[in-house]
This record gives C-alpha cells, sequence and structure tokens, in this order.
C-alpha cells in the first residue's frame, strides 16, 4: 500500500496524531520531502522493536539527543517506511532476526529538531514528519553500536524508559503512547 493511502487509512490514536496526520497529509505534496534537502521538513521513520513478551524495548544512546532513544532515520529517497524503519533498527543496533509485527502504520508524530552538527556540517533546526512502526526481535542477538550516531545499544524494560530517557517530551508524547499501543 502507498504511503498516502497508509495514512489516510491511519486512524489517530489521540489529539496529537489527529492534527499531525493533517499536516503529514498536506506536506507530501511537497517538494523534496522524502529528501533532507527539504530543510523545512522531511519523512523519516522509526522501528519500535519489542521482545516477543513485550515486556522491553530495543533502544540506542543518540550521540546528537545525548538521550536513550527509539532506533529510525531519514526517507533518503525511499518512499516506503517500513523498509526504512527495519534498515535503520538493523544499522543502529547490529540486530539481524527482526520481523514487523504487522505493515501498519504504529502511529504518527512530526519531531522538532534542533539545529545542530552533524559530520562536521551544520543542519538547520526542521520537522521531521516520522512514521512509527513495530516489530519484533528475540534479546539474544549480539548488539554494535554505530559508532557516528549511537554510542550504547541494550533492551530496557518498559516500565524503565521514563528513567532512561533524557528527553521528557518524548516519555510524554511518544513513548508512553508507544508502550500503550503496543500492548
Amino acid at each position: 500500500m502507498e504511503l498516502k493511502e497508509q495514512i489516510l487509512n491511519y486512524v489517530p490514536f489521540n489529539e496529537q496524531e489527529e492534527r499531525d496526520k493533517k499536516l503529514f497529509l498536506e506536506w507530501l505534496s511537497q517538494p523534496e520531502v522524502f529528501e533532507r534537502k527539504n530543510e523545512r521538513a522531511h519523512f523519516t521513520s522509526s522501528a519500535w522493536v519489542l521482545n516477543p513478551e513485550r515486556t522491553k524495548v530495543l533502544m540506542i544512546y543518540h550521540n546528537i539527543y545525548d538521550s536513550w532513544a527509539w532506533m529510525g532515520g531519514h526517507a533518503d529517497g525511499e518512499t516506503n517506511l517500513l523498509k526504512v524503519a527495519e534498515r535503520e533498527a538493523k544499522e543502529e543496533s547490529g540486530i539481524t532476526d527482526i520481523k514487523p509485527v504487522s505493515e501498519e502504520i504504529l502511529s504518527l508524530e512530526i519531531v522538532p529538531v534542533s539545529g545542530h552538527e552533524k559530520r562536521g556540517k551544520y543542519v538547520p533546526s526542521h520537522l521531521h514528519l516520522n512514521v512509527t512502526y513495530l516489530f519484533e526481535a528475540p534479546e539474544h542477538q549480539e548488539l554494535f553500536i554505530k559508532p557516528d550516531e549511537n554510542s550504547g545499544v541494550m533492551w530496557i524494560e518498559l516500565d524503565d524508559i521514563k528513567n532512561k530517557s533524557t528527553e521528557k517530551w518524548f516519555i510524554e508524547r511518544i513513548y508512553s503512547k508507544l508502550i500503550e499501543k503496543a500492548k
């Protein structure tokens, strides 16, 4: 199913998703919205990777945000955001045994990104039009960091995310929603 159709069919979980969904649909008609060249807003995709028991989530220690965070990344021209989320989870954690629980969108969120340095270049403040998908992976896999993006990878008890992440908005608006939706 095409991304626009997926977003149109998506039933918002709360007011944040309802309002963001409208903006996602508007942004789909903008030029280069699947490329970082669009410096105002571009599509990204995240993987909410749970263990089979659904008690832990696989997270990375994100270098730029200086916090434990979900895995994900830029579409970079790809419109199949499920594929993007899976690719990013594998690249950022080293896992290879991962499967989508569903091909349907788990959540939508517009994530503000502050200006920062990446690979020696300044990246201006912008928005990530983020689509999240639910994945499952066994915990026994060997984990690897991706040094240019993260400095840690680990399974975190769902109840412990609020103690690991330093990003209050993510804890209150995103991670709490994802925990509730994935149960």
